[in-house]
């Protein structure tokens, strides 16, 4: 919130000063990433899931799980494809989501793969997609 202020202020003193327009495009274009997280359409608090971690891609085409496919799944999330947990119970597949943005999995969640976890962490919702962020995996 305060970047936002601090760009709303700097922009309105350049207008009113004369400022070039490609000063206020080379701000802009500094601010473009910054966003906060609070408050994102579709969350839904803090959860707790039981259930197999997967990497999504050998999950979808191959019904690949379990301990026979544990390196695999290892190898598949450190290259970037996206975890996911399946529920225990309901076989609801939420895609997991590393608890920062420009991070990637922990160590603590790629090591698991294949196993049975209990995963806490906050939910989201968006465009029929449901997802976890890691707080902690056991």
């Amino acid at each position: 919130m305060r970047k936002i202020v601090a760009f709303s202020l700097l922009f309105g003193f350049a207008l009113a000063f004369g400022f070039p327009a490609s000063i206020l495009a080379a701000a802009s274009a500094a601010n473009e990433h910054e966003h906060e997280h609070g408050g994102a359409p579709g969350a839904g608090g803090e959860v707790t899931i039981k259930g197999e971690l997967v990497d999504s891609l050998c999950y979808v085409g191959m019904a690949a799980k379990g301990a026979g496919h544990k390196q695999c799944a290892m190898d598949c999330a450190k290259a970037g494809i996206p975890i996911s947990i399946v529920e225990e119970g309901t076989g609801k597949m939420y895609t997991v989501l590393p608890k920062q943005d420009k991070t990637g999995y922990p160590d603590s969640v790629i090591s698991k793969m294949g196993e049975k976890v209990t995963l806490k962490g906050d939910f989201y919702e968006n465009g029929g997609n449901k997802y976890v962020t890691v707080e902690s995996v056991e």
